[in-house]
């Protein structure tokens, strides 16, 4: 089964993305419109992979958090830097996967 990716972001990250192939972008100017997008990828199932960038998904984390809590294993959500680089998140998405998923915390250091 072949899965199309997603990424939702700043101009220049979407414009990077869309070079490398990916075909289903989003510029995020507007938060109802980006939410609405992300909806629409969650429920599409075309789309294996949505890339938010960090952002993004730190401006939308409350209404996120709902809209992730209860979706399957497809399409993953990942956090991705953006054109300022990457800064830690809050939560950070890919040790609360790990969790998730394999039932260990994962320490590093």
């Amino acid at each position: 089964m072949k899965c199309k990716i997603a990424a939702v972001g700043d101009l220049e990250t979407i414009t990077g993305f869309g070079l490398a192939g990916v075909s289903h972008l989003h510029l995020h100017r507007e938060r109802a419109e980006t939410l609405e997008k992300i909806k629409a990828l969650l429920s599409d199932p075309e789309v294996g992979l949505i890339l938010l960038t960090a952002r993004v998904r730190e401006e939308l984390s409350e209404e996120l958090g709902g809209l992730l809590r209860f979706k399957g294993p497809l399409p993953m959500v990942l956090t991705i830097p953006d054109r300022e680089g990457y800064y830690p998140p809050a939560i950070d998405e890919l040790e609360r996967l790990v969790r998730r998923t394999a039932g260990v915390e994962v320490v590093l250091g």
